[in-house]
């Protein structure tokens, strides 16, 4: 039996509504790549994901873009029913997954009734009706700040991120940067083999104001084709650089290059709210730890305070795999929040790689694996770009790891 309250959308609810709710929706479920809705058709029910993932993709002419991906718990049709428009977009789930699809009309009986749900859809709203009202490609032409974050070390997000930069560099052509934010102690040089000759210190120190020709002279090219902003050369230097330069340089960036892959540091300082205030998606790494599971909860609540929606946390299981005791779906419940992607644990490939300052995504020794899979999926997440259906197989894979 699905337990709605688990959902961060029905918090204000009360029982009496989720239970009429069961009663009154239909639940469905589907196959990978399966098309929910196409744009304009009709939408007469608001759809939320139970279980798997949604990709929400629009038309601008004859390019498709994926705006944002929906995971369990969020919901999709707001706009369109608040507005009396037809489907703005087209809805394609891939993994397993399961919807609940709510009449619209007790959806906007709930809004009328409960002043905290009106406020949680309002809210909502105001975030993605321009996105999904936009008619022209402006807003979807800014390159997308992606950052990998959490304030407990021992996530791998500094692997995570410089892999996942590499390959949206060599294998998507995206013209990508990597921001290591780590000013004091970063380790982007050490996993990439970089020299730190130039740095974001070196750029404090040039001619004013910053544009984008100063900010590439500090880059440091990698053989891939990314490009790297590494921090400081000595860390006594860190505390010189100011969030707000962070800020105008990530602003730059959007309007030259694809993605800006951001690598943080451990903690919650002006610095790290300033980078994830500018962040389209904040990957929040964590592993199977329940040393992680108390600190990623502690986390994902401090964000719903300060205020940052809800779509743009996306949380990330690294080094998956089930003799660690615990399995994904209690640390959902734990978390009251969705895992989005999952990368097993394979430290025979990604130790070596640390080492010898290789990422693994270059190396033969990881080809066929599941987290060069993993970490290829999670690209064609972030690039909106469909893979071969054949490699869409990570749930089934992580079902047999964990037993589910």
């Amino acid at each position: 039996m699905i337990d709605l309250k688990a959902f961060s959308f029905f918090n204000t609810l009360p029982s009496r509504e989720l239970d009429k709710i069961k009663q009154i929706s239909r639940f469905k479920k589907y196959a990978s790549g399966t098309v929910i809705l196409k744009e304009k058709e009709d939408v007469s029910d608001l759809i939320m994901v139970v279980e798997g993932q949604v990709s929400v993709i629009k038309t601008y002419g004859q390019k498709k873009s994926t705006l944002f991906t929906l995971d369990p718990g969020e919901i999709y049709g707001e706009v369109e029913i608040l507005n009396g428009t037809k489907c703005l977009t087209t809805l394609i789930g891939y993994q397993e997954f399961q919807l609940i699809y709510i009449p619209k009309d007790f959806f906007l009986r709930l809004i009328g009734l409960y002043p905290g749900f009106a406020k949680e859809t309002r809210d909502l709203y105001s975030r993605r009706g321009q996105i999904l009202l936009e008619e022209g490609m402006s807003k979807s032409q800014l390159g997308k700040v992606v950052t990998f974050f959490n304030v407990k070390g021992g996530a791998g997000k500094s692997v995570i991120s410089s892999n996942v930069a590499v390959m949206l560099a060599k294998y998507w052509q995206k013209k990508t940067v990597l921001l290591d934010m780590n000013l004091a102690f970063g380790d982007q040089a050490i996993l990439l083999s970089l020299s730190q000759e130039k740095n974001i210190h070196l750029l404090t120190k040039a001619k004013q104001p910053l544009n984008i020709k100063r900010i590439e002279e500090q880059l440091t090219d990698h053989s891939s084709g990314l490009k790297v902003l590494l921090p400081p050369a000595v860390p006594e230097l860190a505390e010189l650089i100011k969030p707000e330069f962070v800020e105008s340089i990530i602003e730059i960036l959007k309007n030259h290059y694809d993605f800006i892959i951001i690598d943080t540091h451990n903690q919650l300082s002006d610095l790290e709210l300033k980078v994830l205030e500018n962040s389209d998606l904040i990957m929040l790494m964590m592993t199977m730890e329940l040393t992680f599971i108390k600190n990623t909860k502690i986390l994902l609540d401090l964000l719903g305070r300060l205020k940052i929606p809800k779509e743009k946390i996306k949380v990330v299981l690294n080094r998956a795999f089930k003799s660690m005791g615990l399995e994904p779906s209690k640390v959902e419940k734990s978390l009251r929040y969705a895992i989005s992607h999952f990368i097993p644990s394979e430290g025979n490939i990604v130790v070596p790689s640390v080492n010898h300052g290789i990422p693994f995504v270059l190396s033969k020794g990881s080809d066929g694996s599941a987290i060069l899979l993993s970490v290829r999926k999670l690209c064609a997440r972030l690039t909106g770009e469909e893979i071969e259906k054949g490699t869409w197989n990570m749930f089934s894979l992580l079902k047999e790891v964990f037993g589910l």
